[in-house]
């Protein structure tokens, strides 16, 4: 019970919310909390809000993964995950500056102090320089709180590379989106990561009232494998044959195809998959079910497939197979299988998106310990 009690105060610290309301200048040599950038960028604050990169460091999926390689692995396990979850602790002294920087996941100054991307230097690829100057898309923006240039190297894929992608020391490569990105149809037609995952969408760069005439911004939620709404556009399902062998056996086949994807599906951790089902039915009575998984499977140095998103990092020793698929890709599953003589074939075919992540839940612990009862 203490064990459960200390576990609670412990996710209790790490899920406070520290960002308030901030109407303080901003601090050209500093990096700045990203409610500061909220008193102009309103908008595009709330999107970063409620977004996957705002929440990085304290969504609940990422802290039990991160609790657990912390227990296995120590300091290394903070210096590894809060490279990419919660950047800022890095650039800044003291620890309540260090606290506030954990609970804001991804900084809207850190993305905008980024001036290089160097993927061979894994243990930290960015170059972030805080200069009061913020790097983006936009060459003729001004602004009357900080200095502004354009940045080319925010508008490619190598900009999201610096965490969406890693290979190991064993050269095993745990994340591989750009890489499979660079072999993409999207790629070979000039599209990036950032067409896709932060498109232009209607809103206003700054509040009304300070100077800019801007109507359209840059999509800040940055939706991924946790969007319905990206999932869903991803792939398709086609039946194409169903047929009698013979008298006995029937045949299907199906086309699976990544349509919607500039990289391969499922892409990031290795433990997602894609299941194909497929179901036969003989006069809408199931006969016969199939299944196909694609995902890619790592190894640990014991040979044991990882299944937990922490030991993808900490302990992969190499690829064990990858049927993932590819940006573009369409792809012909057969199966085959016994049927009745007779009735009406039917075939049902679905592609499901499966993740199964730990997640750590506070759970009420009841004893009933002694009772009475008196009847007059």
């Amino acid at each position: 019970m203490v064990r459960l009690q200390a576990l609670a105060v412990i996710l209790g610290i790490l899920c406070v919310p520290l960002l308030a309301a901030d109407d303080e200048a901003l601090d050209p040599a500093g990096l700045n909390p990203s409610a500061r950038c909220n008193q102009c960028h309103l908008e595009i604050y709330s999107m970063w809000k409620r977004s996957m990169h705002g929440g990085s460091s304290t969504d609940p999926i990422f802290e039990t993964s991160y609790l657990r390689a912390y227990a296995e692995a120590g300091e290394k396990a903070r210096n590894f995950c809060f490279r990419c979850h919660a950047p800022g602790v890095f650039l800044v002294k003291g620890k309540q500056a260090g606290e506030l920087f954990r609970a804001e996941g991804i900084p809207c100054d850190y993305c905008h102090s980024v001036v290089s991307v160097d993927l061979q230097k894994r243990d930290q690829p960015f170059t972030v320089k805080l200069d009061g100057i913020k790097r983006g898309p936009l060459g003729d923006a001004e602004s009357p709180a900080h200095e502004v240039a354009r940045s080319p190297l925010h508008e490619t894929a190598e900009f999201c590379a610096g965490c969406h992608e890693y290979t190991n020391g064993l050269g095993v490569p745990i994340f591989s989106t750009y890489t499979e990105w660079k072999g993409s149809p999207q790629a070979a037609e000039g599209k990036t990561c950032q067409n896709c995952h932060m498109p232009l969408t209607p809103g206003a760069t700054v509040r009304p009232g300070l100077g800019s005439d801007r109507r359209s911004i840059n999509l800040h939620d940055i939706s991924g494998g946790h969007s319905r709404d990206q999932v869903v556009k991803a792939a398709k399902v086609r039946i194409i044959k169903v047929r009698r062998e013979n008298a006995s056996t029937a045949a299907v086949e199906v086309e699976v195809a990544n349509v919607g994807s500039g990289h391969s599906i499922p892409t990031g951790l290795p433990t997602r998959k894609i299941v194909l089902e497929v179901i036969l039915f003989a006069d809408n009575h199931e006969i016969r079910r199939f299944e196909r998984q694609y995902q890619k499977r790592l190894l640990d140095d014991n040979g044991n497939v990882i299944v937990l998103d922490h030991r993808t990092l900490l302990n992969a020793h190499k690829v064990l197979d990858d049927n993932r698929l590819m940006a573009g890709e369409r792809r012909i599953e057969r199966f085959s299988g016994s049927v009745p003589g007779k009735g009406r074939l039917r075939v049902e075919a679905k592609l499901t998106y499966v993740y199964q992540p730990e997640i750590i839940l506070r759970q009420q612990m009841s004893i009933e310990m002694t009772s009475d009862t008196y009847t007059p």
